[in-house]
């Protein structure tokens, strides 16, 4: 039986009928930022189909005409047939012999990761291939790795970031979160300028039932530390001005020597941010070149720009690429992927330039979820691997941009619970 408790307003209505849970719908979708959201996601729609009527190419990414891959996801993941397939673009595949999760690799090439079946643990390789060594066991699943400048590692699980001093022998709790249930999203919420300035964004979803009304509770708060981890201040500008459901993205840009900070799910806005000393001004910017646009998911910076993703459910989504400042422009995915989420971008060096991947993804549509590149600074983009969002998925495991030359893929069938890790490299 379902406690009628811990049903949102709108699903109390649903079930009940009545004007009072009909207003209490009307209030949380106002109060969530669900309304303005519905209002603008109504705005793309519109938008999209008068782009595909004028053919306006400017707004609209158009997918070559190259190969691809199509997974069947009641078979086997066939790697040699993945990479007959690849090799025609260009692509190396090789799955690892260590079924990664999430990594995160070092200036030296060290790995430091989790894997599917030891999620909670720790580990560390000398490179992908090889056999890798636990080092601390969380007793809760990690959910973000970061290295910085100093070497120290960041390691993120629920409610607490941990801090090791020592390539990750020992852990301190470091940093408690404001929610026990929260954390920090891996190769999105977390990062380091050229100062040292290190930055944590809170995620999570979180219901707030101690009113009447269940809506969600703000976590949107940024951490900073100047010392690597020794003391933190919370920067609570997002929670209490905005109302922010969490943070999306805390990203350090080199390319405009600045923090982009982006949040979600009430206005789905996007700052820049230039700390200076105390100061923290959050700038807010029309990345999208679309009125209201913001809220990011994905973060990518080529030679000679910035690009961004977005995560609408139910309108066009789009790529953004930032030239300068002044100069942005927002292309829209096409069918059957518009209303994919853009949930994971990441680049990797080739020698001659940059290589930058998008992970679109779409648990409401079987065909509409894609791994895809664009090898000339986001100008064009072609599809790699296309599958079934709900019953597979193949995410992008790597973090902290420009260090990697390979791609990572996390691999899991939902159904038969098959699990590997595939490493796609440049030939």
């Amino acid at each position: 039986m379902i406690d009628d408790k811990s049903l949102s307003p709108a699903d109390r209505w649903l079930q009940s009928g009545s004007l009072l849970y009909f207003r209490d719908a009307i209030l949380f979708a106002c109060r969530s930022g669900k309304l303005q959201e519905a209002l603008y996601s109504a705005g793309l729609e519109v938008y999209y189909w008068w782009c595909s009527l004028f053919r306006i190419r400017s707004r609209l990414i158009e997918f070559k005409s190259t190969h691809f891959w199509e997974c069947c996801p009641e078979q086997p993941l066939d790697i040699a047939d993945l990479a007959a397939t690849l090799r025609l673009r260009n692509f190396s595949v090789v799955e690892s012999p260590i079924k990664w999760k999430f990594i995160t690799e070092s200036a030296n090439g060290t790995i430091f990761g989790t894997t599917h079946d030891r999620s909670s643990v720790l580990q560390r390789g000398d490179n992908l291939w090889s056999t890798p060594t636990e080092l601390f066991d969380f007793r809760k699943p990690i959910f973000a790795i970061f290295i910085s400048s100093s070497g120290h590692l960041f390691v993120a699980t629920q409610g607490v970031v941990h801090l090791s001093k020592n390539g990750g022998r020992h852990f301190d709790a470091v940093l408690h979160l404001s929610h026990c249930d929260s954390t920090v999203w891996h190769n999105h919420g977390i990062d380091e300028t050229p100062q040292g300035l290190i930055v944590i964004g809170e995620y999570g979803s979180i219901v707030e039932r101690n009113r009447a009304r269940s809506f969600w509770k703000s976590v949107a708060y940024l951490y900073v530390t100047r010392d690597d981890g020794e003391s933190w201040r919370r920067i609570d500008y997002l929670a209490r001005h905005c109302e922010s459901k969490h943070v999306h993205l805390v990203k350090y840009s080199r390319h405009f020597r600045r923090l982009v900070v982006t949040d979600g799910d009430k206005r789905k806005q996007s700052y820049w941010i230039a700390p200076i000393n105390e100061e923290w001004n959050f700038n807010e910017g029309r990345f999208d070149s679309f009125i209201w646009g913001g809220g990011h998911t994905a973060f990518a910076e080529t030679s000679n720009g910035m690009l961004l993703g977005t995560d609408y459910r139910v309108a066009p989504n789009s790529i953004i690429c930032l030239r300068s400042t002044q100069n942005g422009s927002a292309r829209m995915l096409p069918s059957p992927y518009r209303r994919s989420c853009v949930l994971n971008m990441y680049s990797i060096n080739d020698g001659a330039g940059s290589i930058t991947f998008a992970y679109l993804n779409n648990l409401r549509d079987r065909r509409q979820s894609a791994l895809i590149y664009s090898n000339d600074g986001a100008d064009s983009w072609n599809r790699l691997i296309v599958f079934n969002g709900w019953d597979v998925d193949f995410s992008i495991a790597n973090a902290q941009q420009g260090v990697d030359r390979s791609l990572v893929i996390s691999f899991i069938n939902r159904t038969s619970r098959e699990t590997r890790t595939i490493i796609i490299s440049v030939i």
